[in-house]
């Protein structure tokens, strides 16, 4: 596979039009007969695994043999050393109930090291990548401008501890998609973000940008991208 500014380019259109036909149409519109109840209580319609299956295919034809993907761990993962994180509609819940706040987002990971991460936003058709330590928005490097106060969500049982660290604090609701989340980062909306929940597909896109964009961590000082942090909760926040 080879990873260059044509790899994004192409990438970024068949983003565009899988979510055209499977994400856009039925956003709040998903039928109850089409919504399972996984194992851990969350929700998965036939639209996640329709577009974790397209994007599997996608890219096996440009090479890639495991994947760590949301609605068919462990089936395809194979190779620890090299693989694609996937997960195909984060924010599920978000879908179902209608709201735009929905994202895609996959890694590849090679050797324990995080080689490039995408958040697409199907509704405003933004695809965010981050490659060589640099971040770019539909294929433009893109500059984060940072708020001059923190500004993102902690809960109660943390608020504490964290507003010791961080001064000027400003509560945000989280959009209930991390994607999402990081995609406020992003575009300057927040500057802190915690990570609570233990899939690997989860959090490896997210963290690949954070550390891009020189975020601190409040519990690692160097991330390996193995299977250890699925167990770790984690905080990260802009120094300012």
């Amino acid at each position: 596979m080879i990873i260059n500014e044509i790899f994004f380019s192409n990438l970024l259109i068949y983003l565009r039009e899988i979510s055209k036909v499977n994400i856009l149409p039925n956003l709040g519109k998903v039928k109850e007969v089409d919504i399972n109840i996984k194992k851990d209580k969350s929700k998965a319609t036939k639209f996640d695994i329709l577009l974790e299956g397209l994007l599997i295919n996608y890219f096996k034809n440009l090479g890639i043999v495991s994947f760590i993907a949301e609605e068919s761990y462990p089936n395809f993962f194979t190779n620890k050393n090299c693989y694609i994180t996937l997960d195909p509609i984060d924010g599920t819940n978000n879908f179902i109930n209608g709201s735009e706040n929905v994202a895609i987002m996959i890694s590849y990971i090679e050797n324990e090291k995080n080689i490039f991460s995408v958040i697409y936003d199907p509704i405003k058709n933004n695809m965010y990548h981050m490659f060589q330590n640099k971040v770019f928005k539909n294929l433009k490097q893109h500059e984060t401008k940072l708020l001059k106060n923190h500004v993102g969500f902690l809960n109660n049982n943390v608020i504490d501890t964290y507003n010791k660290l961080l001064t000027n604090y400003i509560n945000k609701n989280k959009t209930n998609s991390i994607g999402y989340d990081l995609i406020q980062i992003i575009e300057g909306e927040r500057n802190l973000i915690s990570m609570f929940k233990g899939n690997v597909w989860d959090i490896f896109p997210v963290i690949g940008f954070l550390e891009a964009l020189k975020f601190k961590s409040t519990n690692i000082d160097k991330l390996n991208y193995n299977f250890s942090i699925s167990e770790l909760k984690l905080f990260y926040y802009a120094e300012i």
